[in-house]
């Protein structure tokens, strides 16, 4: 994250007087330079049967005139949903279509966040191995093929895979081999395909072929390939030094039985690690990839069609409202996705919510959101008034496409009660006005929801 990782040391909850609710006290934060982000509570208590408050009552006062700007959904063509929720008593507080179908954008990364958390939990790693195949030859020159095997890891980095072609070269070389044929096996994932929605016009800077092997999250078509090549390269490098040769060459694709013996393997990224890297910079291909894993997490196929079930069953039991709902890909990028402000508002909800749901811990307090004003993709947004004092106190999720505008995410009310919120726009009317002003729009109804404006 940029500026670092915030560090939460405690959360008070205290009585002003008999009968009187609890509230949340401040929560001491330290670590997001260059200014202290905003308490945030470790978790939402419950208060079932709270009245809303007056905190509640001027949100809901205060949006309808905000939402009716132009620059939001008064123009002819766009519409705009926005619903808010209090995460400490599960009451709806605002709510302007928020249960209409609408296209979410990377918001929808929320919802591949909370999926890949449920079903691989946070800490599970991501592991790169090589496998040995069968070795032939004489005791004079022992040849093999080996196999490097995707685990699906998208952070995967090249200096990853240095160290671990450092590994396999010791492995071979105590094995007695000094002829290797270097193969890929990324059939974890089924051969790529392109989904509904995602159009022709899409470059490898939006999508690319999602494949389960990929180094330094490069833009290419053949990503495994590129990863092999570089491996081998490796290998090769690393077998003319410090003992006795081994050569290396490039084999292309080749799948070895599990049974056969691991020579090397990496330590792996865990989940947390690639929820937060894709929510931070709005990453496309960790989303796609987290996605086919979550089924493989279920018994189901890495594919479109197994993905898909996949996030609906784990939302579903989550028991966030899928009517509207119709969830194509991990990234949000498919056109004909759509997204709901309750089923994102809700996602937020369970997450805070870190008792009931501790999987979903790392979305709110592990900080995997970026930060208004300071982090990922919001680190230029909140920068003018009447946003700007927002700043630190607002983590969320943007969301863009050519003819979508979207954010989601948590706040403190003046109250000390979190809200999660969602606000989906489409069609915004940019013959008339420019993104930034579109989003410096939006930014202003967070703030509104936050009570500094």
């Amino acid at each position: 994250m940029c500026g670092g990782r915030m560090t939460v040391t405690s959360i008070t909850l205290r009585r002003a007087r008999a009968g009187a609710f609890p509230t949340i006290v401040a929560v001491v934060a330290v670590g997001l330079a260059p200014s202290p982000v905003a308490a945030l509570p470790t978790s939402s208590p419950r208060f079932d049967h709270l009245a809303a408050s007056s905190t509640d009552a001027r949100i809901s006062f205060l949006l309808p005139g905000r939402m009716a700007s132009s620059r939001l959904g008064g123009a002819a063509g766009s519409v705009l949903a926005v619903e808010v929720r209090d995460a400490a008593t599960h009451r709806l507080v605002f709510s302007r279509g928020g249960t209409r179908g609408l296209r979410g954008a990377s918001t929808a990364k929320l919802f591949t966040s909370a999926v890949a958390l449920q079903t691989m939990g946070g800490d599970h790693r991501l592991v790169t191995w090589v496998r040995l195949g069968p070795i032939s030859g004489t005791d004079g020159i022992r040849s093999a093929t080996v196999s490097l095997v995707a685990g699906g890891d998208p952070l995967l980095a090249s200096s990853d895979l240095d160290t671990l072609a450092q590994r396999t070269v010791a492995a071979l070389r105590s094995r007695g081999i000094s002829k290797v044929s270097v193969t890929i096996d990324d059939t974890l994932f089924a051969p790529p395909t392109r989904p509904s929605g995602w159009p022709d016009s899409y470059g490898l800077d939006v999508v690319r072929p999602v494949r389960a092997l990929v180094r330094d999250g490069r833009l290419l078509t053949d990503v495994s390939t590129d990863a092999g090549r570089y491996f081998t390269a490796r290998v090769a490098a690393r077998g003319a030094l410090g003992g006795p040769t081994v050569r290396a060459s490039y084999g292309g694709r080749l799948h070895l039985s599990p049974a056969r013996p691991t020579l090397a393997a990496t330590t792996g990224h865990t989940v947390e690690q690639s929820v937060r890297q894709m929510l931070l910079e709005s990453d496309n291909q960790i989303a796609e990839m987290l996605f086919r894993l979550s089924a493989l997490a279920t018994g189901r196929s890495a594919t479109w069609t197994g993905a898909q079930k996949t996030a609906m069953k784990v939302l579903g039991h989550l028991g966030v409202p899928l009517a509207g709902v119709r969830i194509i890909d991990g990234s949000g990028a498919s056109r004909d996705s759509r997204l709901t402000a309750r089923a994102l508002t809700i996602v937020l909800e369970r997450a805070v919510d870190v008792r009931a749901n501790p999987a979903l811990a790392p979305l709110y307090v592990g900080r995997a959101m970026p930060v208004a004003a300071r982090s990922g993709t919001l680190a230029e947004r909140f920068a003018t008034t009447p946003s700007s004092c927002a700043a630190g106190k607002i983590v969320a999720k943007t969301g863009a496409l050519h003819d979508v505008q979207a954010l989601s995410g948590v706040t403190t009310g003046t109250d000390g009660h979190l809200k999660a919120f969602a606000i989906l726009l489409e069609n915004p009317p940019l013959d008339r006005y420019s993104v930034s002003a579109v989003r410096v729009a939006i930014d202003g109804l967070a703030a509104t929801i936050t009570g500094c404006w």
